[in-house]
């Protein structure tokens, strides 16, 4: 999560879309900004708290992202629905070509905070055979910037950021991919250890609001 808020940070400065795949070496759970925990749930590890909204985010078989769009773009205008459908269609299709059983869930479907891979809502990626959620995500706009947190649960082979289905999702959101540079990454990586230790790292930012404190 430090690492998705420094790539947000980067966004907002350079004003250039960005965007960070990576997966799991361990299991991990995140949890929505707006998250409230009750004295009856138990976590071990606990928690980390994400910089967007939605739900609970079981981690270690799906391959993550962080999307930042800058608010200068057309698609950071839209409605945060219309935004949602749109990368979960680029997803869908380039899945799709990867040969992956996979739809979207095109019925109205109230929102939901329970744990995310449990109770799909309107937009997210099923599997289309045995109807399950494979992917989902969660917006939030800070800055005019709209940072775009997914996960998608795949196969280890389709969980690495080098997979074509990647560079495929990519270009149908973007005209140009540009790797970033190795100084850009070196940057990325201190600026996440300030956001670790400042923010992520925090019993004040991940255990806030239980429902015994509100």
């Amino acid at each position: 999560m430090s690492l998705d808020q420094a790539t947000f940070e980067m966004a907002r400065k350079s004003r250039i879309a960005t965007v960070r795949f990576y997966h799991w070496n361990h299991p991990a759970t995140t949890v929505g900004y707006f998250h409230q925990f009750s004295s009856t749930e138990v976590f071990e590890p606990f928690p980390i708290r994400r910089f967007t909204g939605g739900g609970l985010v079981e981690h270690g078989e799906d391959a993550t992202f962080a999307l930042v769009i800058p608010p200068d773009s057309a698609i950071s205008r839209q409605r945060g629905e219309e935004r949602y459908r749109w990368v979960h269609t680029a997803l869908t299709n380039a899945l799709l070509e990867a040969g992956v059983a996979v739809k979207l869930e095109s019925s109205p479907m109230p929102p939901s905070n329970g744990p995310c891979f449990h109770t799909p809502v309107t937009w997210d990626l099923l599997n289309s055979e045995t109807g399950e959620k494979l992917g989902g995500g969660a917006q939030r706009r800070s800055y005019g910037l709209v940072m775009h947190q997914g996960s998608v649960r795949l196969p280890a082979t389709m969980r690495q950021p080098d997979s074509p289905w990647i560079q495929d999702f990519l270009r149908s959101l973007a005209d140009t991919i540009e790797p970033l540079h190795q100084e850009e990454i070196q940057q990325l990586i201190e600026d996440a250890q300030h956001w670790r230790s400042q923010r992520f790292a925090t019993r004040e930012w991940n255990r806030w609001p239980s429902l015994g404190e509100v």
